[in-house]
């Protein structure tokens, strides 16, 4: 400002004076302003950025991530067994419908040690519950009883098939592993109920459903995975608060579904129009184990089978 000089009518204005020095203002302020406003322009574009990225991230263009599917439980076998011997009964051909079962992952709970008739077990038996109340030793015992010599198995197996390892799935009505009913015991019949059934006879009982589940080994298959009807067997010491299981014993086999060289999952057998047709699952047992059910206690393991 000490440019300016004066001028020479006191009382005139300095024009050019006065423009140097807003000129000289004008250059101090702009900077500022400059910095103020970008400042203040930044956290609105940061926060409109961010709101982007959000919606970006939820929007529907983003795929979910794919869920595993649970394994097929008891109840999902047996109703593809259902439909399986349907088909059969029928006539039909269901290898299309069944190419979906392949590969599956499954779980299938096998109850034994029932208590009342159910659990009644004759010795040396696929299955077996013995306690020793003296040293308070339990053993468990759950052997393989299907194998390539029965007419069922050996009709879904091929040339190929050199052995064939798996169960008989026990009351195969029950789409739960529970342990059935105890029925309560009937009262003696009446002379009159007596006669009735001298006149009629005595009625025929209907066939119980047979299905079995096992593993089909060829000869590209390791031999390793086989137990040679070896029995699956668990044997612990109960504490002293500890008793033997009210509800029996799981036998659970876990693996994948594996279609038999006839392209079926489920292979049946009709024997006549007024009898159930026997099936069998074909399966890939990767883990087996033995279960307390009531406490989900795992009391002994395998694995390949």
């Amino acid at each position: 400002m000490g440019e300016c000089a004066a001028p020479a009518n006191p009382l005139a204005p300095c024009v050019p004076c006065a423009i140097r020095v807003w000129m000289k203002i004008i250059h101090w302020i702009a900077p500022l302003l400059s910095v103020s406003l970008l400042v203040s322009c930044q956290p609105a574009e940061r926060h409109e950025a961010e709101v982007n990225d959000a919606r970006n991230a939820v929007g529907p263009e983003r795929s979910a991530l794919p869920t595993a599917e649970p394994p097929l439980d008891r109840e999902a076998l047996l109703l593809a067994v259902i439909r399986a011997a349907s088909a059969a009964g029928l006539g039909e051909d269901d290898r299309q419908a069944q190419n979906k079962l392949d590969g599956d992952r499954f779980e299938l709970r096998l109850r034994f040690g029932c208590p009342g008739a159910a659990g009644r077990q004759r010795p040396g038996g696929a299955f077996n519950v013995r306690y020793d109340a003296e040293d308070r030793t339990l053993r468990l015992r759950a052997a393989p009883n299907v194998g390539a010599d029965h007419p069922l198995i050996a009709a879904a197996a091929s040339q190929a098939v050199e052995a064939v390892e798996g169960f008989w799935v026990g009351r195969p009505w029950l789409l739960s592993p529970d342990c059935p009913a105890v029925r309560p015991q009937s009262a003696p019949a009446t002379p009159t109920e007596a006669k009735r059934a001298a006149k009629t006879g005595p009625h025929e009982a209907a066939p119980a459903p047979r299905v079995a589940i096992a593993q089909f080994f060829t000869d590209a298959d390791p031999r390793t995975r086989r137990r040679n009807q070896r029995a699956y067997e668990a044997i612990s010491k109960l504490a002293v608060d500890e008793a033997p299981s009210a509800q029996g014993y799981d036998l659970v086999l876990s693996g994948r579904l594996k279609k038999l060289p006839n392209g079926r999952v489920v292979a049946c057998a009709v024997e006549s129009e007024d009898v159930p047709p026997a099936c069998i699952i074909s399966a890939q047992f990767d883990r087996v184990w033995i279960e307390r059910p009531d406490s989900r206690e795992t009391l002994a393991e395998w694995g390949n089978g």
